[in-house]
């Protein structure tokens, strides 16, 4: 098959012939050669961040917390090095359009052992793109169709500046419109034309969409555990059919999300001579059939922290598996939770849930023991989509002081009681990557409806949303925002809603700088009581430092009232502050300060707890 991907390098060629490198300054380089490299400078660079530069570069200073790490062995000032860095520095500048950039580098020392380097650079003007337009190299009906329907967004357009990698991306674009139409060996070229003194650049962008496809005969290769029929089934393409790269790759999520596998891939068999009758091949490797996870944390909320996760896959034969979570902390003293789950029914990307559950559940105010089981229907809307229909059987027990039962409770001695709900969710999470998202965004929403079915001992309409945002800042930083609210509402003759069902803010993960579950309504003894409205908002900046070292800046708000709809923007308590992230496979191991802003006579908050705030 030809290389859709081919790199685009005909302008930077051309700027590498006419553009020679600018010799860097005599300086010291000669008595520099060898001595410590104590500081690294950028000049002139206006559209770049020093972030973004350091990235292109071999030889870098070290900078921020790495500094302090005196066992290692720092950089070295090496002529030859600062050669090729000027040499990479100035082909990412011709990448990016700026084809007469001059750079320059000057050392010096700051003092008898240690040099700093200083890049001075004259960025010049930015190409400018004048038109880019597409033109198909088969102009049959059909083609001309699939061009007339697209809704292809090209990133380079009249007016932007000229980009290798915006470039790049529209050819990998048009490439996948026709290969998800038939075209399998579709191929991009792209023809730059620089004119008025290389100030802008005329882009053609030319598709051969080659002949159309169908999809052959499948074979299915490697050790399954479960049968061919059943992975047939969560196939999303048919022998035949036309070819298309969107079910090729719809095809592998489905079937690897049967939870029996350790890797899928589906490739259709693409050869030279462009044979339009295209096999298939999936080929699969069973994951081991048990596995055992534990893990243990320490948070100041939690306390110590134990989990074990038990999975038996092909559970009973076929796409089944059975999970069981057991965990212990300060806030959950007792959790056990046991999941049988069919993959892959009654229909590709869904599952049924069978799920019987017991925890003991210990706030502030109140000790629940929960003991039930729910029944899900889970459903993948989307490769960013999900969501779940579940219907829950509950028993609870509740220990709570006498004074909280009077005035928290409408003086009811209902201890043990049941309750059956129904609750749909949804989101949608397109934000990566996974435990450390720098860009994207997350949303969630559920409704939960009680009182329905099975005899309950309470009705009421609980709604929760979420919306966070993650935003990139340059090269090394993020912008994170959140917002969460909540209402809860009795139905029927009920007087009061179960505390355990109530909102709760304040923590490591809401609203840092107060204590866990210290905002929102209290009896008279000062324990928390939860309430029928919640809303918490919140935004932090995180700036990578050195190696898995960083920092953030944070505010947060956020309230809990106990009439339903009782949110007011005037009651938000509020706190702002620091911490230090540790990064691990698994999240960050989170470290911050906060300090309530609208509270006087309290102090610095210390959350220590392991993964994001939001």
């Amino acid at each position: 098959m030809k290389s859709p991907f081919r790199r685009l390098i005909p302008v930077a060629l051309w700027l590498l012939l006419f553009s020679p490198l600018s010799p860097p300054a005599a300086g010291q380089t000669g008595q520099e050669e060898g001595q410590p490299l104590k500081e690294l400078r950028f000049e002139g660079n206006d559209h770049f961040s020093d972030g973004e530069l350091r990235e292109q570069l071999f030889l870098v200073a070290r900078t921020g917390l790495a500094r302090l790490q005196f066992w290692r062995k720092g950089p070295v000032y090496r002529e030859s090095t600062v050669q090729r860095d000027l040499r990479g520095l100035l082909r990412f500048y011709q990448r990016e359009g700026f084809i007469h950039a001059r750079i320059e580098a000057a050392s010096s020392f700051i003092s008898p052992s240690a040099v700093r380097l200083t890049y001075q650079i004259n960025e010049g003007t930015r190409v400018a793109i004048a038109s880019a337009q597409v033109r198909l190299a088969d102009s049959s009906r059909a083609v001309v169709e699939v061009w007339e329907k697209a809704r292809v967004k090209m990133i380079t357009q009249s007016g932007s500046g000229y980009s290798d990698a915006a470039v790049q991306n529209d050819m990998r674009s048009l490439n996948t419109l026709f290969a998800n139409q038939g075209y399998a060996y579709a191929e991009t070229r792209v023809q730059p034309r620089l004119e008025d003194q290389d100030r802008i650049v005329q882009l053609l962008y030319e598709v051969d969409p080659g002949p159309r496809c169908l999809f052959g005969p499948v074979t299915i290769l490697g050790d399954s555990i479960i049968s061919p029929r059943t992975i047939e089934k969560q196939i999303a393409l048919r022998p035949g059919r036309p070819y298309s790269q969107k079910n090729l790759e719809k095809s592998q999520r489905q079937i690897y999300q049967l939870g029996v596998f350790q890797y899928v891939t589906v490739k259709a068999m693409l050869d030279s001579m462009e044979n339009p009758l295209l096999p298939v091949v999936i080929q699969v490797k069973a994951a081991p059939p048990w596995t055992i996870k534990t893990g243990i944390g320490y948070g100041m909320e939690e306390r110590l922290r134990l989990l074990v996760d038990i999975r038996k896959r092909s559970f009973l034969g076929g796409a089944r598996r059975l999970d069981l979570y057991l965990k212990h902390s300060s806030l959950e003293p007792y959790s056990i939770d046991l999941r049988i789950t069919q993959f892959g029914f009654p229909a590709p990307q869904t599952s049924l849930l069978l799920n019987p559950f017991f925890l003991r559940q210990q706030e502030p105010g109140f000790t629940v023991d929960r003991t039930g089981v729910n029944l899900a229907h889970q459903q993948r809307f989307a490769t960013y989509t999900d969501g779940s229909l579940r219907y829950t059987l509950e028993q609870d027990y509740l220990k709570v002081s006498a004074l909280t039962r009077e005035q928290t409770l409408d003086s009811s001695r209902i201890a043990l009681y049941h309750k059956s709900y129904f609750t749909l969710a949804m989101a949608r999470d397109n934000s990566l990557p996974l435990f450390y998202p720098r860009k994207g965004l997350y949303t969630a929403a559920t409704v939960t409806w009680a009182g329905v079915g099975f005899q309950s001992d309470f009705h009421f309409l609980r709604l929760l949303g979420e919306v966070r945002h993650y935003q990139r800042v340059g090269r090394t930083s993020v912008l994170a925002t959140r917002i969460k609210a909540g209402s809860l509402r009795r139905l029927g003759p009920d007087r009061f809603t179960p505390i355990e069902e109530r909102f709760f803010t304040g923590g490591a993960s809401s609203v840092r700088g107060w204590g866990h579950s210290e905002i929102g309504p209290k009896n008279s003894a000062g324990l928390p009581i939860g309430g029928n409205s919640l809303l918490e908002l919140g935004v932090e900046l995180r700036r990578e430092w050195a190696g898995p070292i960083s920092g953030a800046l944070f505010f947060d708000a956020g309230n809990v009232w106990p009439r339903l709809h009782g949110h007011n923007l005037g009651d938000l308590c509020t706190a702002a502050g620091a911490g230090l992230r540790y990064r691990t496979p698994i999240g960050p191991i989170r470290l911050d300060f906060g300090w309530p802003l609208n509270r006087s006579g309290k102090g610095v908050q210390f959350h220590l707890s392991v993964g994001q705030a939001f």
